[in-house]
């Protein structure tokens, strides 16, 4: 009885591992975890190295870029590159066009574009222009640059400034436009220029924007607004076309014409064309063909069918020519002079007439006249 229970005890011992055996392999069988891809070639999931030198080509096997970071993380597919704390060089056909830091970027191999974030900071070569901006995209084969954020460029050799918040630049040609809130400031001579959109062709010295711009003259106060806005560095000259309105708080002057130079060496403002100056304090209104005002000796000549009203004697001067010397207060008309008081039934006819604004009479001059006007 004994033997039998010994034997019984061995028999469910054999039945109960057997029992478990089988519910194992029916386990691993049917309820195991997925694991076909270990019976396939591992795919890099993305790879990490530090202080590497990245290096791209163009077609014709000449340097593209030249990046160094502290640190690369390589994508999946690895032709794209997430790096830290970059510096690169970028070329143009072998040549150095720029060089640019950022706090990261991304490289991509296959468009060939680098974006950089963060404290950029970057310098075109040829021309040594510095920059600024928040967020930096390089398109190497479009030969395309493009900014935003705070965005500041800086010519120190011209002492030029721009700032706004959108850039599409070719450095290859240098040149560069600026969108939204731009505002340009030259050192010498003092002047502020702004607009909603200016180019910069840096290698021509040249400055112009086809949108509506502002332009003030800060040592002087004189400012000027028109529709379109095209500035010579080199010649320290402006030209301005289109709905022009200009004031010079100091002389007290306002000008409107449809196109002005103002050069700013020689603070000199040129009207090629029919213009209207007037000077409210002094009840004047002038209209010519042509004209121009030497600021600096406070000068202005007009030419071609001028027409000067005076509030103060009610009077019209008609001219071929007329110069205006603001200091000394006095008007010199010439050639075909035809003075009107309409309410005085007044009409003098002569070769030269002389307005004297301070004692407010008009002296007209002739081969067989001379009157001297009073109020």
């Amino acid at each position: 009885m004994q033997l039998l229970s010994r034997r019984n005890i061995r028999l469910f011992a054999i039945i109960f591992f057997i029992t478990v055996l089988i519910s194992g392999l029916g386990w691993f069988v049917f309820l195991r975890p997925e694991v076909t891809s270990l019976n396939k070639p591992a795919q890099i999931a993305g790879s990490s190295l530090q202080n590497i030198t990245l290096t791209e080509f163009d077609a014709d096997g000449k340097l593209l870029w030249e990046i160094t970071s502290k640190q690369a993380d390589y994508r999946q597919d690895r032709k794209i590159a997430d790096v830290q704390d970059v510096k690169g060089k970028f070329y143009r056909n072998g040549e150095p066009l720029m060089e640019a830091t950022g706090d990261k970027g991304t490289i991509d191999q296959v468009s060939k574009e680098i974006s950089l974030e963060g404290n950029i900071k970057a310098i075109a070569v040829q021309e040594k222009i510095d920059m600024v901006a928040d967020r930096m995209v390089w398109k190497s084969e479009e030969d395309l640059l493009k900014a935003t954020g705070n965005i500041k460029i800086n010519k120190p050799d011209d002492k030029i400034k721009m700032t706004g918040k959108e850039l599409t630049a070719k450095p290859s040609t240098n040149v560069y436009s600026l969108e939204k809130n731009v505002i340009v400031t030259a050192i010498e001579p003092p002047l502020e220029m702004k607009s909603e959109k200016v180019t910069w062709d840096a290698k021509r010295d040249r400055v112009f924007t086809e949108a509506p711009i502002s332009v003030i003259q800060v040592k002087d106060k004189m400012q000027l607004l028109a529709n379109k806005g095209d500035w010579n560095i080199q010649k320290k000259e402006v030209t301005f076309t289109g709905d022009i309105k200009a004031k010079d708080p100091k002389l007290d002057i306002d000008i409107e014409a449809a196109q002005a130079i103002w050069n700013l060496e020689k603070k000199l403002v040129t009207l090629p064309v029919a213009f209207k100056g007037s000077s409210k304090s002094r009840g004047i209104v002038v209209n010519a063909q042509k004209g121009e005002a030497q600021l600096q000796e406070e000068r202005i000549k007009l030419t071609g069918q001028v027409a000067a009203s005076f509030s103060s004697t009610q009077g019209v001067v008609n001219a071929d020519q007329v110069e205006w010397i603001i200091p000394t207060k006095t008007i010199t008309a010439d050639g075909n002079i035809s003075y009107r008081q309409t309410e005085k039934n007044l009409n003098v006819q002569g070769d030269r007439a002389v307005a004297n604004l301070e004692q407010q009479t008009v002296t007209v001059t002739g081969a067989n006249v001379l009157s001297t006007l009073n109020p």
